[in-house]
């Protein structure tokens, strides 16, 4: 990691020739990318989270989904990069399917990523509570505590997204080096305590934890989906491209390197962390299996410790999820294809101030809601099934989208067959296999919910090309005559 100054820079004056503000451009630099596409992940909170569900899915063979889906990602995240080398926009797919395939395509995929992007802001929203009353030594499941936890912090994470991105990329990195810092030192300490010197109460791995049905009894398709809601949310990075410096190449970069680094943590985390306990105790406490882990290890002081990092991973998450959201709100609206409100630009912190906190306020009460109407860990699990099928399904539409939008050169060279056509239709063909799994296994109430939210959405892009009139329902569609990379930021 370099220091704070390759992350955030110094704020420009800046505003558009008609006098109205826009984001602030140059806040964010290649490492900043970095950490925000890793924090999107939260490696802390998510082991905490689906430890327990990934090891019961694939029984003990966790390894290969989590290879199979870092190598998938790694093939949309290029296909990310070379669609953020054309054209910068804090839409990300919604902008690039619109103007690549089809603008009501594209309004759809735009509503696709909302509803996956708002149910990880839940799932990092209602996991607060707990996990900061798991670190005080306090229960979990005490309702009040962690719905005043919900509020103050959620509350607080709000105004910090709101007050920039300069903050928000310090807090970020600060962050960064706590957690990822604690995680390896537990990585490292549960390697030797279950592969090297097999410690009283740890289990003994075997070949079995390398197959795809684990012990005997996995199921290598819903591992797969696990496995992909486990490691989505990387493209942080790339929904303040406007924000970053050089927008034509440090997102796409981040987002690959985040990727990588991501898929090395977590492949770590897992077939190390899953050893060093009973099966029984692990699914006791599911919930927040990562405190186990730290107790497993190191006691007391252990489990605080990584609890801690757990924590901060939660915020970090959090945080970074209410920023990509509201850039998405803020893109979708600048088109004109959601209400103008949320397009305003706060004119001194040069944030999308209206949407930020409207996103923050919404998950704020779900979160509160959740805490009382259902089981934390139910709540959970429904959501990771869910978010792993939507994410699924928007990252293999990216992957596609590049490749159509490269097709007149995909030919030109070995390379670009390689990196512009095989690569993203292979990361889309698994991830469109994995979206299959998923949606094999909702229940029916998960199903009917949503098929209504496909039809809202249906409704409200109606809305938009008729009644608002939205400009991008008009575009020319679009296709590369090169690869190489153009500055293009915003819209035209």
């Amino acid at each position: 990691m370099s220091d704070a100054n390759d992350v955030v820079q110094p704020i420009p004056d800046r505003g558009t020739t008609s006098g109205e503000p826009t984001l602030l451009k140059d806040g964010v630099g290649l490492t900043g990318s970095v950490v925000f596409a890793m924090a999107g992940a939260a490696p802390g909170q998510t082991v905490a989270i689906t430890l327990a569900l990934l090891v019961t899915a694939s029984a003990y063979g966790t390894i290969l989904p989590l290879i199979i889906t870092t190598a998938g990602l790694l093939c949309i995240a290029i296909a990310f990069n070379r669609l953020n080398m054309w054209r910068q926009n804090a839409g990300a797919t919604f902008e690039w399917v619109a103007r690549a395939f089809n603008p009501y395509v594209g309004f759809m995929v735009g509503w696709l990523m909302l509803i996956a992007f708002s149910g990880f802001v839940l799932i990092d929203v209602i996991t607060i509570g707990p996990s900061l009353l798991s670190l005080l030594g306090l229960s979990p499941n005490n309702q009040l505590a962690g719905a005043i936890a919900i509020v103050i912090i959620g509350l607080i994470l709000t105004m910090t997204a709101v007050a920039g991105i300069r903050p928000s990329a310090r807090l970020q990195l600060t962050v960064a080096l706590l957690e990822y810092s604690i995680i390896t030192v537990f990585i490292v300490w549960a390697f030797i305590a279950v592969y090297v010197v097999h410690s009283a109460g740890t289990i003994n791995p075997n070949l079995h934890w390398l197959s795809f049905k684990g012990n005997g009894t996995g199921s290598f398709a819903a591992a797969m989906v696990i496995a992909v809601a486990s490691v989505a949310g990387w493209d942080a990075g790339i929904y303040i491209n406007e924000e970053t410096q050089r927008p034509e190449k440090y997102p796409g970069k981040g987002a690959v390197v985040g990727v990588a680094l991501l898929g090395v943590l977590f492949v770590g985390m897992f077939a190390t962390f899953q050893g060093v306990g009973p099966y029984k105790q692990l699914q006791a406490h599911a919930s927040n299996a990562a405190a186990w882990v730290g107790n497993q290890l190191g006691g007391l002081a252990g489990e605080k410790v990584l609890s801690f990092a757990v924590v901060i991973s939660v915020l970090a998450t959090t945080q970074v999820a209410i920023i990509g959201t509201s850039r998405l709100l803020f893109s979708m609206s600048r088109d004109r294809v959601l209400p103008r409100p949320l397009s305003r630009i706060h004119p001194r912190f040069r944030t999308p101030a209206l949407a930020t906190w409207l996103l923050g306020g919404v998950t704020i009460v779900f979160g509160v809601i959740d805490i009382y109407a259902s089981s934390v860990a139910n709540a959970i699990s429904d959501l990771v099934t869910v978010s792993g099928l939507l994410y699924a399904l928007f990252y293999a539409i990216t992957g596609l989208a590049a490749t159509w939008f490269y097709r007149k050169v995909v030919t030109k060279s070995l390379k670009d067959a390689l990196i512009l056509g095989l690569l993203p239709i292979a990361g889309a063909a698994l991830l469109i296999w994995v979206a299959d799994k998923a949606i094999g296994a909702l229940t029916g109430t998960e199903s009917w919910i949503l098929v209504g939210l496909a039809i809202l959405g249906i409704v409200m892009m109606l809305i938009a090309s008729k009644i608002y009139k939205a400009p991008i329902f008009n575009i020319k569609m679009e296709a590369a005559e090169t690869d190489a990379a153009t500055l293009k930021i915003g819209i035209d």
